[in-house]
């Protein structure tokens, strides 16, 4: 049985693994193919595969930038041990250099291998790799071969009554990921939905949030930005329909997690008096807030459900948690 970690970049096993591949490709082609050292604070993760404690298998993905894009996942140095194979070690550990990738926030996924390399190729296909027109490092090579899987934008909407903190854990998780290197962006559904007054029956301009999301959606997968946070109020099951069509792409509809925060009246109504002005639209927010905490409570149209009574920051680890976002662990 194969066990795989992601281990330090530049650790004992997946170097000696790589030694390995590089003596089989120069056997294969006479010389070694811009194998160049990766740059350690651009690696994604490295895995190593175990087979009874031992290394036996190892790849490596990487945010890497051609001809002046934005940033995209590419796979590096997929290396499986020659009596090992034939088992899907391989098909394993793509799998896992993926979800990594997508973990990241990556919207597309390249590799390059070689002409001499069919297996490999074959693999690739059967994954869902398409060959491209090679490019970057690779665009004059007459021994590469190019490969590109698109990946689905993931979404992750943080639903809650007024006051429940949606906008304010919205940066703090923003921050966190910051902190991870992945590449994500913030929308504020409510700042797409702002205009008066509104039609008959969409008193909150959901037509318009979800039209302006559509229209917007292809610039950020062109940033290579393939998390996207939204703090919007769910109270439709089929919103998250909606919001998987907006960002939809080449690899299909959108991942959709929503995470509903909660959080005591009197906590959530402090929060509305030291945000809104005294008067009539305070009043509203104050009746507003019990009333739309029932209607959530009622739909339990969540994936999971947060407490947002304490740290922020404690918040937006839990929702992290709570949708497998924190970070490109295997």
């Amino acid at each position: 049985m194969l066990t795989v970690r992601i281990v330090p970049h530049g650790d004992a096993d997946p170097t000696c693994l790589w030694e390995a591949m590089w003596a089989e490709l120069e056997e294969r082609y006479g010389f070694l193919r811009g194998l160049a050292q990766d740059e350690a604070d651009e690696v994604i993760a490295c895995l190593v595969g175990y087979v009874d404690d031992e290394p036996t298998a190892t790849v490596t993905v990487r945010f890497s930038s051609f001809d002046g894009a934005a940033p995209i996942a590419e796979v590096k140095r997929l290396y499986v041990v020659p009596e090992a194979r034939g088992r899907g070690y391989s098909r394993v550990l793509m799998g896992h250099a993926e979800n990594a990738a997508r973990r990241a926030g990556a919207t597309r996924i390249v590799l390059e291998t070689g002409t001499k390399q069919p297996e490999e190729v074959g693999l690739y296909r059967a994954i869902g790799y398409s060959v491209v027109p090679n490019f970057g490092p690779w665009a004059d090579s007459q021994e590469s071969i190019c490969m590109i899987k698109d990946l689905p934008t993931r979404v992750l909407v943080i639903s809650g009554s007024l006051g429940a903190g949606k906008s304010t854990a919205a940066g703090a998780i923003s921050a966190l990921l910051e902190t991870r290197g992945v590449r994500h962006a913030v929308i504020e559904g409510d700042a797409l939905a702002q205009g008066e007054p509104s039609p008959p029956g969409d008193f909150f301009n959901q037509e318009l949030m979800f039209r302006s999301l559509a229209a917007i959606a292809p610039f950020y997968r062109e940033r290579g930005w393939g998390n996207i946070i939204i703090p919007r109020v769910v109270e439709d099951d089929g919103d998250r329909k909606r919001y998987a069509d907006a960002f939809a792409g080449p690899a299909g509809p959108a991942e959709v997690s929503i995470v509903r925060l909660v959080a005591p009246e009197e906590t959530r109504k402090e929060r509305l008096r030291r945000r809104e002005p005294e008067g009539p639209w305070l009043d509203w927010a104050f009746t507003r807030t019990v009333d739309l905490e029932e209607v959530l409570e009622a739909a339990g149209v969540e994936d999971a459900i947060v407490d947002n009574d304490g740290n922020i920051r404690d918040a937006a680890l839990d929702v992290l948690e709570a949708v497998g976002w924190q970070g490109p662990a295997v």
